[in-house]
């Protein structure tokens, strides 16, 4: 009966390192890069709306081939992580906003403990809203609610928040990051 314990021990310890053993061992994400048409109207929109504080700006300076400057922004935002802002001057980069749906297209989702309070907020500045916000009733995500919105320059956004946290923490091990932690 020894024998078989420290088979299993060894080989859950085994599988565990292989698991630990892959990739970059990371603390988390530091920052979400967002390209802006207007650094200056972006940074404010950021600040206005949810409260983020601008920290760094460097810049303009010519590191982008396909354009004639870049200027950027990091601001920091609550909690969560960081935002950095791109300006790109005479850029020959697209100026179509990507679909949502579109290979490649991200959005940042604004954590909040009122959905609807956001989304009320919003429309008084005349964001607009795409759709109604959605409440999660079933599924690992119970108890979620959010919403998809536009930034003035057109980037899909969202609310979401879920006060009383999701179906899926009750039974995971894992945890997703949660302003609440």
């Amino acid at each position: 009966m020894k024998i078989i314990a420290m088979i299993l021990t060894a080989i859950a310890l085994q599988l565990g390192g292989m698991a630990q053993a892959a990739g970059i061992k990371t603390a988390g994400v530091d920052h979400v890069g967002v390209n802006v048409p207007d650094l200056a109207q972006a940074k404010a929109f950021f600040v206005s709306t949810f409260g983020c504080e601008p920290v760094t700006q460097i810049g303009p300076f010519n590191m982008a081939p396909r354009a004639e400057s870049v200027t950027l922004a990091m601001l920091r935002c609550g909690n969560g992580s960081n935002i950095e802002l791109f300006e790109y001057k005479n850029s020959t980069g697209s100026t179509i906003m990507p679909k949502i749906e579109d290979i490649g297209a991200s959005h940042i989702a604004f954590y909040t403990d009122d959905v609807q309070a956001g989304v009320a907020y919003l429309k008084s500045k005349g964001i607009t809203i795409i759709g109604e916000p959605m409440t999660m009733s079933s599924g690992d995500t119970a108890g979620e609610t959010w919403v998809h919105f536009l930034s003035p320059w057109g980037s899909e956004l969202e609310l979401v928040g879920y006060p009383n946290g999701k179906a899926y923490e009750k039974t995971s091990k894992v945890k997703l990051w949660r302003p609440a932690d």
